[in-house]
């Protein structure tokens, strides 16, 4: 499923030096076992030695809708797995920075974003999610 509420303009570059077009990606669930239904969330960390790797992690909805409200995603320097809207794209789906400008006003995400008590902890699955990738909250 593709959260449509969100939409980042990309531009791939070919390696063959073909015409570039402009895409539309959203964010998409994934479809596979333990992250099904759930939203890829990526982050680049320095490990011991300075090397810097990936690491992700997978959300739901609402957990996404949370991480937008605390700004976490901002602070901590998340990116979002995206797909384009046919579903097709030439290489491996990109992660991009979605600002909270990406979000279109009063579609059902944002009014999610919204409701979120931010004064409130995170929830026990968030902040296991989130340890994968080396952020406490």
């Amino acid at each position: 499923m593709l959260l449509t509420d969100i939409a980042v303009e990309h531009t791939p570059t070919s390696p063959k030096g073909g015409l570039p077009a402009t895409l539309w990606l959203h964010p998409f669930t994934n479809t596979q076992r333990d992250s099904l239904g759930k939203f890829e969330i990526v982050r680049s960390i320095r490990e011991p030695g300075a090397k810097e790797v990936k690491r992700s992690t997978f959300v739901s909805f609402q957990q996404l809708a949370e991480l937008y409200a605390k700004g976490v995603l901002d602070e901590f320097g998340f990116s979002v797995r995206m797909c384009a809207a046919g579903g097709k794209y030439p290489m491996v789906n990109p992660v991009k920075k979605v600002l909270p400008a990406h979000i279109k006003p009063g579609s059902p995400f944002a009014l999610a974003v919204q409701a979120v008590d931010v004064s409130q902890p995170a929830s026990r699955e968030l902040r296991t999610a989130l340890f994968r990738t080396n952020v406490k909250l």
